[in-house]
């Protein structure tokens, strides 16, 4: 449904409404990725005896479950449109080398500031926006 909501958005050329709708797209298949991962935890006895020792005696032990990152692109595809509905660039960030420790200025103007807030929106907004994008990142199996 929100699939086509989105669509629908898109074709009549409200863009920021689309995004919106893409955001809760990509919350709702988080929601998938989660309980997916709480299904597939191995269950641990709880208080039963093994080899004479109850299993509390025992300790922890981690088991790291079967990721299976397909569909990741698709998810990192959405989240990336979305950013660049709002006018947020995630290829700006440069990454440095260790070895190479090189420093970028900047040379943006501020008047050229005031009119990306005015195309955009709340630079707030876009924070939020890229939290979301980090959280979705992390959370992806397999990255």
């Amino acid at each position: 449904m929100l699939e086509n909501i989105a669509y629908l958005y898109s074709s009549l050329g409200y863009h920021r409404k689309e995004a919106y709708i893409l955001r809760e797209v990509v919350g709702c298949i988080m929601d998938l990725v989660v309980c997916a991962r709480e299904e597939n935890e191995p269950a641990y006895l709880s208080g039963a005896d093994v080899n004479g020792v109850r299993s509390g005696d025992l300790g922890a032990v981690a088991m790291k479950g079967i990721q299976v990152s397909t569909g990741n692109e698709s998810v990192l595809k959405l989240v990336k449109h979305i950013c660049e509905v709002h006018g947020i660039d995630l290829e700006a960030v440069a990454f440095m080398n260790a070895v190479t420790q090189g420093t970028q200025e900047e040379t943006q103007d501020t008047s050229s500031d005031d009119l990306l807030e005015d195309l955009y929106g709340w630079p707030e907004l876009q924070i939020g926006i890229i939290r979301e994008a980090l959280a979705v990142a992390e959370a992806l199996p397999g990255t």
